[in-house]
């Protein structure tokens, strides 16, 4: 079942109270952090100036020496989200954006998809980020579909090869797709009390099988166990699955930002040329 509110705060708490818990917590978040900034700047090369920098103290910078030129490189990354590799790529670029009044904050969403050698923006087909679009649905649908088998308190079962349906303690309920209990029949210990009275399309021995499992302390057993083994690997489904679709999602916005960018950069070109006209 989904965590209450009352059962989640306890966890939070126990995990403060583990000094060993809280170092490893600690030390992810410490990495990904570093890792982020390695992503961001390109290399880990001002990771490693910054940590020198406060063991041994700054120096007065001077621009004729090769590590403050390479320092300027990796800052400029960082803000700009670029790959350049070279002052005069800094500058080059520095200029376009000056030149055309290109907006830089979308031109450092692009990444790879810009060639900053070139100053250039890589073509997108505007079939491709549709494409994308209507693929994200594919792991949403099913994602949410595994999510439900990972969250319901009952276990997916099959008997005879009658269908699938839901089983616990308390009811026998007819599985069917994105949750819906529309027209699902539904057997309870209740009404196991009178047989004759379930009027559903099912086999009589499917019947008595699961009027006999609700007080069979054995097929209970099992049901706890195959309970928690699928949330265990439907939850671990429902996760990759999401992930799966933030990734598409992320190209896809990606791949319009692009888009849009390369469209930016064709009006402001065309608009300054008309200006020098």
């Amino acid at each position: 079942m989904i965590p209450s509110f009352d059962s989640l705060v306890p966890s939070l708490s126990d995990l403060l109270e583990n000094k060993i818990s809280f170092l490893i917590v600690f030390l992810v978040i410490l990495i990904s952090s570093l890792l982020y900034i390695k992503k961001r700047s390109g290399s880990g090369f001002s990771i490693a100036n910054r940590f020198f920098i406060f063991w041994i103290g700054s120096k007065d910078k001077s621009e004729s020496e090769l590590i403050d030129e390479i320092i300027d490189i990796e800052k400029f990354n960082f803000q700009y989200n670029t790959r350049a590799l070279s002052k005069r790529q800094k500058i080059n670029f520095e200029t376009w954006i000056k030149k055309y009044e290109l907006d830089f904050r979308m031109i450092s969403k692009l990444k790879s998809n810009f060639d900053i050698e070139k100053l250039k923006i890589a073509k997108i087909n505007k079939i491709i980020p549709t494409v994308l679009f209507i693929a994200m649905f594919i792991p949403f649908i099913i994602g949410f579909e595994t999510f439900i088998i990972a969250v319901k308190p009952a276990g997916l079962i099959n008997i005879n090869d009658t269908g699938w349906f839901w089983f616990n303690k308390n009811e026998a309920l007819q599985y069917k797709f994105l949750g819906s209990t529309k027209n699902a029949w539904v057997i309870t210990p209740e009404s196991c009390s009178n047989k004759e009275k379930i009027k559903i399309e099912l086999h009589k021995d499917t019947i008595d099988t699961i009027c006999e499992s609700f007080s069979s302390k054995r097929s209970l057993d099992y049901i706890d166990k195959l309970i928690a083994k699928q949330r265990t690997f439907f939850g671990a489904v429902t996760t990759f699955l999401a992930i799966t679709m933030l990734v598409i999602f992320k190209i896809t916005i990606s791949l319009l930002t692009t888009y849009d960018a390369r469209r930016m950069v064709f009006f402001k070109v065309k608009r300054y040329r008309k200006k020098r006209i």
